[in-house]
């Protein structure tokens, strides 16, 4: 029988225990709240329990794993358990909970979070202990120092993450759409905004993208991201360096074929805005300036799928 193992990390926070709590509990906020998360799909989801698949890092490769997750917001505490871990891992998971501990020297309240991880191995071996004990301490550290960044924000956070989504339709197939926007190398010569594009595939379906895009104002920007691709249906992404004003971005880009042969492309984008790189009080604006950014840059890349999916050719020029 494997040896079961278990592994607590913790952190202090100024912040309440309850607001701590909330953003661990909503799983679909932790792309742009913790580094390691690159994307989440709920599967189910109740008041005292749900079902996710998640897509992270684990030492720079990114794993995807399906889990369960119970609730209990009067204690304090959100249980974790993999349906099917990921080799090595024969099984794994875990408790968060969240201590209050008082009023600090600052006059708010404080928590402690501990975050403990319980497993065993398949390949039960010192060399296999030792790379998932580093995985754990690299990714738990990560993520609980993400934690009291955020929360020590001293803003709402409804206030700084907002999503939106976008979506057109055109006369065409989604297979060339889809392969427009998975062959990101070319978009330099397709896309006007788009001045330069590395991108690396090392395991099928997994890209790492550094771009540099030029905005109307003319100023240009640098940014790395990791996408998932799902051949011919979906490209899902997460920015891993990102402008100065965001503390987090990730989205997805959808192609589906309607019931009246028409077929659509959606675009959808989950941000963070980091509060201080904004004038006081204008928050609701700097928002609408984001949303209206990044809007109007995957707008053009939808509006250039669509045309190269309509005419049938996977190297259609989009007009300028």
């Amino acid at each position: 029988m494997a040896e079961s193992r278990s592994v607590t990390h913790s952190i202090e926070i100024e912040a309440p225990a309850s607001e701590v709590y909330g953003l661990v509990a909503d799983a679909s906020r932790w792309p742009v709240v913790f580094g390691p998360t690159v994307h989440v799909d709920l599967l189910e989801h109740g008041p005292s329990e749900e079902r996710f698949r998640i897509w992270a890092f684990a030492k720079g490769a990114v794993a995807s794993w399906s889990s369960r997750r119970q609730f209990d917001a009067e204690n304090l505490t959100v249980g974790f358990r993999q349906e099917r871990s990921v080799p090595p891992i024969a099984s794994m998971g875990g408790l968060w909970e969240f201590r209050d501990l008082g009023t600090g020297a600052g006059g708010g309240r404080r928590t402690r979070v501990l975050f403990r991880h319980d497993f065993t191995l398949a390949e039960d071996t010192p060399e296999t202990l030792r790379r998932i004990t580093e995985i754990l301490d690299q990714n738990s550290t990560a993520e609980l120092q993400a934690l009291k960044n955020v929360a020590e924000l001293g803003v709402p956070v409804d206030e700084l993450v907002f999503s939106f989504e976008e979506t057109i339709e055109y006369d065409g197939e989604p297979e060339p759409a889809y392969r427009f926007v998975h062959d990101c190398a070319a978009w330099p010569e397709r896309l006007p905004h788009v001045e330069a594009v590395e991108v690396t595939e090392d395991v099928p379906g997994v890209q790492h993208m550094e771009m540099e895009t030029r905005a109307a104002d003319g100023t240009t920007h640098r940014t790395t991201s990791v996408r998932v691709c799902s051949l011919g249906e979906r490209i899902v992404y997460k920015q891993t360096k990102l402008p100065k004003v965001l503390l987090g971005h990730s989205g997805s880009w959808h192609f589906t074929k309607a019931a009246d042969g028409r077929s659509a492309i959606t675009s959808r984008h989950l941000v963070m805005l980091d509060p201080r790189q904004v004038a006081p009080g204008g928050l609701a604006e700097f928002r609408d300036q984001v949303e209206a950014t990044l809007k109007r840059s995957s707008r053009t890349t939808m509006e250039a799928a669509a045309r190269t999916a309509a005419l049938g050719s996977p190297t259609a020029t989009p007009a300028p």
